[in-house]
Parts: structure tokens; C-alpha cells; sequence
């Protein structure tokens, strides 16, 4: 069984059994790297899509910022979620 090619033979079986796990890997990192880029951009397409709490809070504040009027206080309160009786909590937004 054993003969003058037996360290010969084992090296080539080593190196092939590391060509196909290093392939096996190759193969199993471009479609997660692939997975990965096609989540992002359906990500992306739906923020897109629709506007976020993100934006509707930055116009709020721009257009508190801009507005002369002398009632500023009473309608920055009026945005936030003021608590009806004592012992409830704030209204969380989702």
C-alpha cells in the first residue's frame, strides 16, 4: 500500500483538499458580500420611498426656526407629547 510516492501522493491530496475549501470560502464570501449589497439597496430603495420621522423632525425645526412668531414657546410645546394627568408617561413615537 505504502510505496516511494506515498509522501508525494499526500501532498498532492493535502493541497487539493485546501484548493476546495479555499474555493468552498471564496464561493461562501461573494454571496454574502452579494446578500449583503442587495439588502443595502432595498434598504436604500424603501428610505427612499418614503420619508422618515428623521426628516419630518428636521422640517418641524426648520420651520420653528424660521417662524417670527411671538408664540414660539407655547408651539415648541404643543409638538411634543405633553402628559394629560400625573401619573401617565410620555407618549413614545414610533
Amino acid at each position: 500500500m505504502f510505496g516511494a510516492d506515498t509522501p508525494l501522493v499526500m501532498e498532492a491530496l493535502q493541497l487539493a483538499g485546501l484548493a476546495a475549501a479555499g474555493s468552498a470560502a471564496a464561493v461562501y464570501l461573494a454571496l454574502r458580500l452579494r446578500n449583503n449589497r442587495l439588502g443595502a439597496s432595498k434598504a436604500g430603495q424603501r428610505e427612499a420611498s418614503h420619508p422618515s420621522a428623521l426628516e419630518d423632525r428636521v422640517r418641524n425645526l426648520e420651520r420653528i426656526a424660521t417662524d417670527r412668531s411671538h408664540d414660539l414657546a407655547a408651539e415648541i410645546e404643543a409638538l411634543r407629547d405633553v402628559v394629560d394627568a400625573p401619573g401617565e408617561h410620555r407618549k413614545e413615537h414610533a
